[in-house]
């Protein structure tokens, strides 16, 4: 039987189409992706590294003379590290939570190398060199007790805020570090000037006080320096990027031994933490807190809890004399007229002779509260009359 030719091919095409199998493909297998443990800075250096923001690849030759004395002084250093490792951490972390950059933490370092009683002669005090007036701006309080430009966290978070008002103004961070060392109305002088002589406003263009015009060199070459301290030959000790201190209220006046006691914290180092202070006892208006160490933080809690206010400072029963006045009894027990009126509940400073009086008085010897306002003078007076009779 004959086959027509399309039945043929169509028979041949079925005979020759390949059988396909069908293959089993596998679902890939569902992968879970490794979590990475986040780094974990334990140098604070390196973690101010990390904040670095302002312009440090500028070379002005103001900035390579502040260079050359820290690659000679490169000693520095290490003692900048030990004088701000209790400091530096808390100073850091609030720079961060206020997005400023992290140069703004270094700046203690160039106002007083990080020496929380220094004072310049023109009255500025604390580690970020406040005047007097603008620290009452501020809110710093400065009476007889204590002095708010010294206290730590007070004085850092209103230096901090300072220099944010000073970007607002100014909206350049070298003019607000200008203006935060010689003033805000010096540096407008100085820019308004420029703008009328069609010349720069930038700061390195300005006509400002020789200290002024060394500040923010000294303050960029500094970050240049903690960016890529190898490159300067300097060696930046390690401190550990963790809280150093902790807050604690006390709720009332606290001797200053009394506290060391209470904390276990020797005296000398409460006063470092606590340079506000200028007597013996925190102040009887307050603030009320002290700042310790945080190793020491829950212990001196517990303890203080078990305390009675009364019990937190010592007193005296004092008889007036003929020729008293409560001005002169107050030098003679270290307090105040406020202080003596407040605890007799006196509504005026009229006393009379056999009236008698209830005083707070220090728990120890002047000469232990070492670093009290009066023994910091004591010990300098002494200082200078020793290099007196050497010279």
């Amino acid at each position: 039987m004959s086959t027509s030719p399309s039945s043929s091919a169509s028979t041949i095409k079925k005979e020759t189409a390949p059988s396909v199998e069908k293959l089993q493909v596998k679902k890939p297998e569902k992968i879970t992706p490794v979590k990475k443990a986040p780094v974990v800075v334990d140098d604070l250096w390196i973690r101010i590294q990390s904040g670095l923001a302002m312009d440090l690849d500028q070379n002005d030759p103001r900035i390579q003379a502040e260079l050359d004395w820290y690659k000679h002084n490169k000693f520095y250093f290490s003692q900048i590290s030990k004088r701000s490792e209790p400091y530096l951490y808390f100073i850091v972390k609030e720079a961060e939570a206020r997005n400023v950059p992290l140069e703004l933490a270094l700046m203690p370092i160039v106002e007083s190398s990080f020496d929380p009683f220094a004072y310049s002669h023109a009255g500025a005090s604390g580690l970020w060199q406040f005047m007097p007036e603008t620290g009452e701006h501020y809110g710093l309080d400065q009476n007889w007790w204590y002095d708010g430009r010294r206290d730590v966290v007070h004085s850092t978070r209103a230096a901090l805020d300072y220099m944010q008002s000073l970007y607002n103004m100014f909206g350049d961070w070298e003019l607000a570090l200008a203006a935060f060392n010689s003033g805000p109305g010096r540096v407008q002088r100085a820019v308004r000037k420029n703008k009328n002589l069609g010349k720069s406003t930038r700061f390195w263009a300005l006509d400002l006080p020789s200290e002024t015009t060394a500040y923010v060199p000294k303050l960029i070459a500094l970050g240049k320096v903690v960016r890529n301290p190898s490159k300067f030959g300097v060696q930046l000790d390690k401190i550990p990027n963790k809280p150093y201190f902790d807050k604690v209220h006390t709720g009332s006046q606290l001797d200053m031994a009394k506290a060391s006691k209470l904390s276990g914290v020797e005296l000398e180092e409460l006063y470092r933490l606590n340079p506000g202070l200028n007597r013996w006892s925190t102040p009887p208006e307050g603030p009320h807190h002290l700042v310790v160490p945080v190793t020491h933080a829950e212990h001196f809690r517990t303890q203080l809890a078990s305390l009675p206010p009364e019990k937190r400072v010592q007193w005296h029963r004092y008889t007036v004399k003929s020729g008293d006045t409560l001005g002169s009894i107050a030098m003679k027990y270290q307090t105040s007229v406020n202080v003596i009126t407040e605890a007799n509940n006196l509504s005026s400073t009229l006393i009379r002779i056999g009236q008698g009086l209830i005083i707070p008085v220090a728990a120890k010897t002047a000469e232990s509260y070492t670093l009290s306002a009066s023994q910091r003078l004591a010990a300098k007076t002494e200082s200078f009359c020793e290099w007196s009779l050497q010279s």
